[in-house]
């Protein structure tokens, strides 16, 4: 018995990460927090400003009684 395996060739890999330079210390002052080297923000996670996402799609109302 003779078995066939066939596959296909690897489509496109999605582009690497960009980084930052490691060892990088949060700028906040006090702070000395290493960033993340993907972490392009000058800022570690506690002191980085707060945002708040905006979703899309259908939004649900209330009841108008």
């Amino acid at each position: 018995m003779r078995i066939v395996t066939k596959g296909t060739r690897p489509g496109r890999l999605p582009h690497a990460s960009d980084t930052e330079e490691p060892g990088r210390i949060c700028a906040h002052d006090g702070c000395a927090t290493t960033l993340s080297v993907y972490n392009a923000a000058p800022f570690c996670w506690q002191h980085a400003d707060v945002v708040f996402p905006t979703y899309r799609g259908k939004r649900l109302r209330k009841n108008r009684a």
